[in-house]
């Protein structure tokens, strides 16, 4: 399996940069595209990488955020893989106690109702080994990263409930915005397919706006855990990656830039 960073906060020359979040997942012959970032960055980086949009047919969607689905409205693919709801509202309540709508944007709805649409309820196998999480149960307490609303007069509260994430066979956990909590997502993992350890895991951790104890919390898990890297994107943060980076001396922890792969292993 080869994993490339499509669309990232960061870039390098000849990509191009956005806040949002997509992978390309080559594995067997097969191309998937896990999370299309917010739209604007996806069609340039495809082609930067060789990869016509066209050829795009199967994704999966972590979450219904415009920042991993925008890029949707570019794309035709024949099958998604998500989970009920995501078509929800969305809304962020900002510091300024500004309200943004942050769902999934019509243009790419649009696309997605006439898609073939595998909705993942509870943890699913897919035909190539993988493993989908569905809806992950909310135990550890961890906060899902940020003030989210259903509404836009922010009375009904949003932990994103139709997040998902990937698993392999050989232990890489593929994340979204693990609004869950990455203590939630790898327990679970754990609990259904105990067979499977965690070894490494790539994607955002929502950890930008994480208090001190958060981090702590976070550094420690990781510590007496088995995984040994760490390939942080997105919504992480840079502070939370360079304290990572500084707790964790028994672990690798990295944030490869669009253009970049990985071949877990």
């Amino acid at each position: 399996m080869k994993i490339t960073v499509l669309v990232d906060n960061r870039s390098i020359p000849g990509f191009a940069a956005e806040f949002g979040l997509s992978l390309l997942l080559e594995h067997e012959r097969e191309t998937w595209l896990f999370d299309t970032g917010a739209g604007t960055a996806l069609t340039c980086n495809l082609k930067q990488c060789g990869i016509p949009p066209e050829g795009i047919r199967k994704m999966i969607l972590s979450h219904g955020h415009y920042d991993h689905s925008g890029g949707l409205a570019k794309l035709r693919p024949e099958e998604i893989w998500c989970c009920r709801g995501i078509l929800a509202g969305h809304y962020s309540r900002h510091a300024d106690s500004s309200v943004h709508q942050i769902a999934m944007p019509e243009d790419s709805q649009t696309v997605f109702r006439k898609t073939r649409i595998h909705w993942t309820d509870h943890f699913l196998q897919l035909e190539n080994g993988w493993f989908l999480t569905g809806p992950i149960p909310r135990h550890s307490g961890e906060d899902c990263g940020g003030d989210f609303y259903h509404d836009e007069c922010c009375r009904t509260p949003d932990d994103v409930p139709e997040e998902q994430a990937l698993l392999t066979p050989d232990g890489m956990l593929i994340t979204g915005c693990c609004h869950a909590g990455i203590i939630n997502t790898v327990e679970y993992c754990r609990k259904i397919h105990p067979e499977i350890p965690v070894r490494a895991v790539m994607g955002g951790l929502h950890l930008k706006n994480a208090d001190p104890a958060r981090l702590k919390r976070t550094a420690e898990f990781f510590r007496t855990s088995e995984i040994r890297n760490l390939y942080l994107l997105h919504c992480t943060g840079e502070a939370a990656v360079e304290y990572l980076q500084t707790e964790l001396s028994g672990c690798r922890v990295l944030s490869p830039a669009p253009g970049e792969s990985i071949i877990p292993g």
